[in-house]
């Protein structure tokens, strides 16, 4: 296992991981009228866009190394 060394306290220093993220919180929307009820959408428009979007987010996964470990450097 690799480390590398960041000055970023968080997960910012996986961009990619932050796309994965965004991707997932873009189907807000749709899972909130999923689980309250609310049919404003058509189900193939639901389908093809939770579909496209964890498609989107599975991709981005697959770049990701999971063999690297992240140390924070805090500079004085």
């Amino acid at each position: 296992m690799k480390t590398k060394k960041t000055t970023t306290d968080g997960w910012g220093c996986v961009p990619e991981l932050i796309e994965v993220s965004e991707n997932l919180d873009s189907l807000r929307k749709t899972l909130y009228e999923i689980d309250n009820c609310v049919r404003e959408s058509s189900l193939e428009g639901i389908v093809t866009h939770l579909q496209e979007t964890l498609q989107k987010a599975l991709k981005e996964l697959e770049y990701i190394d999971t063999q690297v470990e992240y140390e924070t450097v805090y500079e004085d």
